[in-house]
């Protein structure tokens, strides 16, 4: 019986310096070349998780922007793209009076852009915006109607808890989307993000599932954004870092993410 294993990316095959250890990287592609179905599924860009994941020989398709995207790790090209339709419009309007800093990622043909609005901006964005300054897909406009051209499939908004909570609690009603609220793995601020409601971790792994032929799905994760896909796999396997209500979900937990947990439970059980 074939077996899909995938892997959170960010405090969970990742440690808390934001890279991959030589050991994971080493025990992982060893497992590769032996044939072993894994992949990985992250709240993170194509760009980003290709650089973070560029020594692991990955082949099958990758899960990107919580399973709004899968891609081609080794082309590093999408290969499916879930877009917003009619609920675009009640987002805009939950969005309408709102000064909390983000982008709107949209793709205009095959280039994908992140759309911010110049002026909106705060501590926790202006981090995001330096680290990420020779990102060539940021664009700045000057008004709010330019953050929705292009074909929209992805938000993002960056700021103190209580300051998105109140706008958490408006676009959580909205019929068609997922949200996704949770703190950043490496700052104080939390991150909402927004994406269609076809597009989650969880339907995705049955996209990767179904495309490489298995028949069971094995997955480990340690944040909120992992929960739908703990619910739907066989087994699911929160690291020691992880947060309490994934490990209530889980079938077990692995050492940390700062301890090889990912690679080192599928070096003793694959």
């Amino acid at each position: 019986m074939k077996t899909l294993y995938v892997t959170d990316l960010d405090g969970t095959l990742m440690r808390d310096d934001k890279i991959i250890s030589n050991e994971s990287t080493i025990i992982l592609n060893r497992l590769l070349d032996q044939g072993i179905f894994l992949t990985y599924a992250t709240a993170r860009s194509l760009d980003s998780a290709s650089e973070i994941t560029r020594n692991i020989s990955f082949h099958l398709p990758v899960i990107i922007r919580n399973g709004t995207i899968l891609a081609d790790p080794q082309s590093k090209r999408e290969i499916e793209i879930s877009m917003f339709g009619e609920e675009l419009q009640h987002i805009r309007q939950a969005l309408a009076d709102t000064i909390i800093p983000g982008f709107a990622t949209a793709y205009f043909g095959s280039n994908e852009v992140k759309l911010c609005l110049s002026g909106r901006t705060n501590k926790g964005f202006q981090d995001y915006l330096q680290n990420h300054s020779a990102d060539r897909r940021i664009r700045m406009v000057d008004t709010e109607d330019k953050l929705y051209e292009g074909e929209t499939c992805y938000f993002t908004f960056i700021a103190p808890k209580n300051e998105l909570q109140p706008l958490y609690e408006r676009v959580r009603q909205i019929e068609g989307i997922n949200c996704v609220f949770q703190q950043d793995k490496y700052r104080p601020e939390y991150w909402l993000e927004l994406c269609p409601g076809n597009a989650t971790k969880a339907s995705a792994i049955q996209r990767v599932k179904q495309l490489c032929g298995c028949q069971r799905v094995v997955v480990f994760g340690d944040s909120a954004n992992d929960i739908s896909m703990f619910q739907m796999a066989d087994e699911a396997y929160a690291t020691k870092n992880a947060i309490d209500e994934l490990k209530e979900l889980a079938t077990g937990i692995t050492e940390s993410n700062n301890d090889d947990g990912v690679a080192k439970w599928l070096e003793a059980h694959s």
